[in-house]
Parts: C-alpha cells; sequence; structure tokens
C-alpha cells in the first residue's frame, strides 16, 4: 500500500521543470514585465509618450486675415470707366446728334460762367458722368492691391457712382424719358452708374478670409 501512494522516480522534478519553465515564460495568465523606469508615465501602445515638460508653452492657433484683391469689384469699375470713355466717342442722341466729347466742351466752358448758371442751365451731367468714370477706373484698379478689406475704396466708389446715377436720371428726366432719342453714347452713360454700384457694393459685402496659423 505504502509503494502505491508514492510518485514515480523523477516526477516530482519533470513537475517542478514545467512548472519554472511556464513561471519564466510568463504563460498565458502570466503578469505582463515592463520597464521599472515607466511605471506611472504615459505610454501610446506600450511605449512612453512625449509629454512636454511643465512651463513649456504649446503653440496656439491664431487667426490670420489674408490679404487678396478684389477682381469681380474693381472689373467692375474698370468697365464703367470704359463706358465713360465710349460715351465720349459716340452720339447721346439719335441721328447726327452731338457726340459726348462735345457735350463735355459745353459744359466745360458753362463751368466758366459760375457755378450757379453751370448746375442751372443744364449741361453739367455730362462733364459728371466722364469724371465719375475716371474716378471709378482708379478705385478700381485700387481694388486689385490685396488687402484685407476694400470696404473703404467700395464705399467711396459707391459715393461716386450714386453722384453719376443722380446725374443721369436728372438728364433723362430732361428729355422726357423718350427711350427713342437716346443713341448709344447716351446708353453708354447710363451704363457708368450701373456698373460702378454693382462694383462698390461688391468691395463693401465681401467679407475678409481668416485661416488658422499655428506657429
Amino acid at each position: 500500500m505504502t509503494e502505491r501512494l508514492q510518485p514515480p522516480h523523477g516526477s516530482g522534478q519533470k513537475t517542478a521543470r514545467r512548472r519554472g519553465a511556464r513561471s519564466r515564460a510568463g504563460g498565458p495568465r502570466g503578469p505582463r514585465t515592463v520597464p521599472a523606469d515607466t511605471i506611472g508615465e504615459p505610454t501610446i501602445l506600450g511605449f512612453p509618450a512625449d509629454v512636454p515638460e511643465e512651463g513649456t508653452a504649446l503653440p496656439q492657433p491664431e487667426l490670420i486675415v489674408l490679404k487678396r484683391p478684389d477682381r469681380v469689384a474693381g472689373g467692375a469699375l474698370v468697365l464703367a470707366g470704359v463706358a465713360a470713355n465710349l460715351s465720349l466717342l459716340l452720339s447721346w442722341s439719335t441721328g447726327e446728334g452731338p457726340t459726348g466729347l462735345a457735350l463735355l466742351q459745353r459744359s466745360v466752358e458753362g463751368l466758366g460762367a459760375g457755378v450757379a448758371e453751370w448746375a442751372g442751365g443744364g449741361v453739367w451731367q455730362p462733364f459728371v458722368v466722364v469724371a465719375s468714370g475716371g474716378l471709378l477706373v482708379v478705385l478700381g484698379l485700387l481694388l486689385l492691391v490685396p488687402a484685407r478689406a476694400h470696404r473703404l475704396v467700395g464705399l467711396v466708389a459707391l459715393v461716386v457712382a450714386l453722384g453719376c446715377a443722380a446725374a443721369v436720371v436728372l438728364l433723362l428726366a430732361d428729355t422726357g424719358w423718350t427711350l427713342d432719342r437716346y443713341g448709344a453714347g447716351m446708353w453708354c452713360a447710363v451704363a457708368v452708374p450701373v456698373l460702378g454700384l454693382l462694383g462698390a457694393l461688391k468691395a463693401m459685402l465681401t467679407t475678409p478670409l481668416v485661416t488658422l496659423d499655428a506657429r
């Protein structure tokens, strides 16, 4: 009976060897060993994470307004100036009517008699149309310069376009709004305030372009 209860010879050494090998390998349930110097530090997928030292300032994103030209508004104002120049070469009435250049010369001559007589004589409208076209060309070129916003230039262009529109409306009212009497030069004069208003509103209503820049 005593011989049956005793394990075979060498079985205890084999069991101890298996337990020792399993403990050295970690086993499927054994604890995972990590370096002692990484205990308590943040890790990413088991590797130590780079954490900025205390007192190190992190880069903060800043809002930057980009400078850019307004080609659409500038093009509209330049076209208004081109229409004013074309009105000088074309007749403002049907048939053999006077050209815009002849009306401009008459307006300049009337200015020498005095501002009151010049304004009441009904010859100041062509001068205002041509002068407005020249100013709109200059303002249109300024819109092509890159800037954060072109609202100030757009505001000045709006004032010039409104003055030109008032001159054109009064000129149309003096002729009784008879559209069949207007020549090509007159329609070019009408296009000056229309294009000026479009370009001015485009420049005023365009919002600045803002982006984030992390430095």
